[in-house]
């Protein structure tokens, strides 16, 4: 349309052609639109069924009639609230959260075959497509499986992926939970009885997102709740609440702010993983915390504080009994980035005035007093 109207001599034409936002202040305020939502590095086009990074999904949706439509209506001003729905409806997508069954489609497997609809005709090759057409059906192009969306030979990706799961599924149109095992129809109490419940990483993929859906076996919503959000049943949210001891009102609107460190990890160790460094890097965002995975490596020495205060909260009677002691040792081995601070140097006369200024206020006894009491603490505990 604007091109039209550029390529006009009509004087009514050219005065309104004056209304118009040029097309790259457009663009510009768009593209600033889409880094402000977070997603995940790779999705699947459900569609086409390949995997697409952050580059091919801009590149679609600049070639969408909703991208150009944008472009070429703005008058005026660059208006956000118009762009904000656009952007986030395009590329809102669907995460999947389910427990592996064994060799799952990994993001080699689909890369080869090029999509995964193409993918050879094996049961758990058949679960990721289901869920892709379920992503389908729910009206998203998108969909995220942590089988094949993720590079796992490529160390940097799977470590940001790792530490930035639990904000992909929080900012999902919907999660969609397979409960592996549990059969169809189903009963009150078989969602806490499933393999699903037992897992790490399905802590935060049960936590953080709004929207959630649970099916059985035959892709059949759990007890009968079809296209009800699980998050807003009372009798399923009331179901998880008895099992992992946390309010219903938590579980729907949960935080990382909502629970203590002690109940972070009583959560935790009643989870299992294949490798046992999950547990601990599972909780990752839960903790709000700068950890990133070091799988089968022991902390450096930076990390000292943390295992001596992880040392006292293991002979805690509140963790005693909560769940195997080898899953909840294995939060002990995560590995923090610690932020190194050297303090500025005292020289010459200024330290002599700091010294002297010291000595005036406390006495050499109460020094000594103060240093043995501060040198004979008990390492820092976890406390709510």
């Amino acid at each position: 349309m604007l091109h039209g109207m550029d390529q006009s001599h009509d004087l009514a034409t050219i005065q309104l052609r004056k209304n118009y936002i040029s097309p790259p202040d457009v663009i510009a305020a768009v593209d600033s639109s889409v880094g402000e939502i977070c997603c995940p590095l790779v999705v699947v086009d459900v569609t086409t069924g390949c995997l697409c990074d952050e580059t091919e999904r801009m590149r679609i949706f600049k070639a969408d009639p909703r991208f150009k439509g944008l472009v070429s209506s703005m008058t005026k001003k660059v208006d956000k609230t118009r762009i904000r729905p656009v952007v986030e409806r395009f590329f809102g997508y669907v995460m999947f959260s389910h427990a592996w069954q064994g060799n799952e489609p990994s993001f080699q497997d689909v890369n080869v075959v090029n999509s995964v609809w193409d993918l050879p005709d094996m049961p758990l090759n058949n679960k990721l497509r289901v869920f892709c057409l379920e992503t389908r059906r729910f009206g998203h192009n998108w969909a995220w499986s942590d089988t094949c969306c993720i590079d796992k030979s490529t160390s940097s990706v799977l470590n940001q992926s790792l530490t930035s799961m639990y904000k992909w599924y929080a900012n999902s149109a919907a999660t969609l939970v397979l409960l592996a095992g549990v059969a169809h129809p189903s009963k009150p109490g078989d969602l806490t009885l499933s393999l699903w419940m037992t897992r790490a990483w399905t802590s935060q993929e049960l936590l953080s997102p709004n929207v959630i859906f649970f099916y059985v076996s035959e892709w059949k919503p759990y007890f009968g709740n079809t296209g009800v959000n699980s998050k807003q049943s009372p009798e399923v949210m009331q179901e998880l609440a008895d099992s992992i001891k946390i309010s219903p009102g938590t579980i729907v609107t949960f935080s990382p702010d909502d629970l203590g460190v002690r109940e972070n990890l009583r959560l935790a160790s009643t989870r299992n993983a294949k490798f046992d460094e999950d547990v601990a890097y599972s909780l990752v965002e839960i903790f709000t915390s700068d950890i990133r995975p070091h799988y089968g490596k022991e902390p450096t020495l930076s990390d000292i504080s943390w295992r001596r205060s992880w040392l006292a909260m293991e002979r805690s009677p509140y963790l005693r009994g909560q769940g195997s002691r080898r899953h909840t040792t294995a939060v002990s081995r995560l590995r923090f980035s610690v932020y190194n601070y050297n303090p500025p140097s005292l020289e010459g006369a200024e330290m002599k005035s700091c010294i002297a200024k010291l000595r005036d206020k406390f006495p050499r006894q109460k020094v000594r007093i103060i240093y043995n009491k501060i040198n004979h603490l008990f390492p820092a505990r976890f406390t709510t």
